[in-house]
Parts: C-alpha cells; structure tokens; sequence
C-alpha cells in the first residue's frame, strides 16, 4: 500500500490528536503520561503551529486515511522533531521511518545537518518505547538525562549527518 507525506493544515489539528490518542494503549503510557493526558500546553503550540501558513507539521496518508503525523522546529543549524506519532494497528510498518526521512529530506535542502530528538525515561528507569526508534533511525543517545515533571527524564537523541 502506498503511503503519501503531506503538509499538514489547521483542519488536520483534531485528526492529529486523534493519532496521538491511538498510538498508545493505557498499559504503554502508564508511567510515561501526565495525569491530565496530553499536556495543554504541547496542544497549544501545535494549534498555533497549524495556524502558520507553513506549518511544520507533516502527515502520513495511506489510502487516503492520515495513520502518522510528525511535527518538529527548524532552529538555525538543526531541526528538532518534537513528535512523532502512528496510530497503533500501523505501527511497525515503516511508516515512522518515512516521517523521519521526510524531515531529513527538508533538512538537507535547507542545508541543516544535524536533527534532535527526544524521549522518556519513566520513575522506574524503563525507557519509552520510542526510544529503540531512535537508534534504529541512526540517532546517537547523547547522554543527557533531564528532569521532567512527573518524575520523568528526557533523553536526547542527534543524528549527523551529510548534507
């Protein structure tokens, strides 16, 4: 089945929450996710995000039906991906590997080398699942462990790579 890679627009903003919502099942995200579920504020920047008139925000299609969305920032010499989502029943597909090539695409031509990434570490020191993700996609672990709320860390991930 083909899939297609487009620019996400403001009427995507519920479908987007909709992918978020089905990527996880309650026993993956326990541990990992506020009590309040999504947080506002993450909800915030992505409804302002969508409003721009090029929003950094990216859908996967298959069939017609969006089952993956990514969303990152473009700093001055690299791009953060601030998420990456794909609906449960699609998972393992590839479709997450096509998102991250997408965005390695646009950051190539735009003469960026570098991308950033990020995932958590739970209370009891079990990684989130993203986090096998990201050494798959060739991203390095840095190291860094921030503390979140919630008693979660934040791990970073980069990736370098040749423009």
């Amino acid at each position: 089945m083909m899939l297609a890679i487009r620019k996400a627009e403001f009427k995507d903003f519920q479908t987007i929450i909709n992918i978020m919502k089905e990527s996880t099942s309650p026993d993956e995200v326990r541990g990992f996710v506020p009590p309040e579920g999504i947080s506002p504020k993450f909800l915030e920047e992505l409804e302002e995000e969508l409003n721009r008139s090029d929003p950094s925000v990216i859908v996967a299609e298959r069939e017609k039906i969006p089952v993956g969305f990514a969303y990152y920032s473009c700093k001055s010499n690299f791009i953060e991906i601030e998420e990456v989502d794909v609906v449960k029943e699609h998972q393992g597909q590839g479709i997450g590997r096509v998102l991250i090539q997408h965005i390695e695409k646009i950051a190539k031509e735009k003469g960026i080398k570098r991308l950033v990434a990020g995932t958590s570490i739970n209370k009891e020191g079990k990684p989130w699942k993203a986090y096998c993700f990201w050494i798959r996609m060739g991203f390095e672990d840095t190291g860094k462990r921030i503390q979140g709320l919630h008693g979660l860390k934040y791990v970073k991930f980069v990736k370098q790579f040749q423009t």
